[in-house]
Parts: C-alpha cells; structure tokens; sequence
C-alpha cells in the first residue's frame, strides 16, 4: 500500500498513543506475567513498525515530520 505523508503520520501519532496506554496499563494494572509478556510483545512490533514509517516518511517527505 502506498499511504500519504499525512496518512503515514497519522498512523505513527495512533501507534505512539497505543504504546503509551500500554505503557500505562503495565505501570498502573495488576498484570499477570501472560498478560505482561504479551502486552511487551505487542509493545515492541509497534515500536519497530512505528520506527518504519517514519523511515519510510523521512524518504518521501524528509523536511515534514
């Protein structure tokens, strides 16, 4: 798919505020080490898909973001 420089940013300001709630969610909630283990599982694919789009948004649109 090829997104739009806006859409690619909106798509990284969406990913960063999901790992801020789960950052949240492991500070505040009585976890079990399952529900731990996968929220940092999901923590780190969003960290490296975030870190790829704005990759990808510096080639398109490097003065930008």
């Amino acid at each position: 798919m090829n997104f739009s420089p806006k859409a690619i940013r909106f798509i990284v300001q969406a990913i960063e505020y999901r790992i801020k709630a789960y950052q949240k969610q492991l500070e505040t909630e009585n976890l079990n080490e399952d529900e731990i283990s996968d929220i940092t599982n999901d923590m780190m694919f969003l960290e490296s898909l975030s870190q790829e789009l704005k990759k990808e948004l510096s080639t398109i649109a490097p003065s930008i973001f």
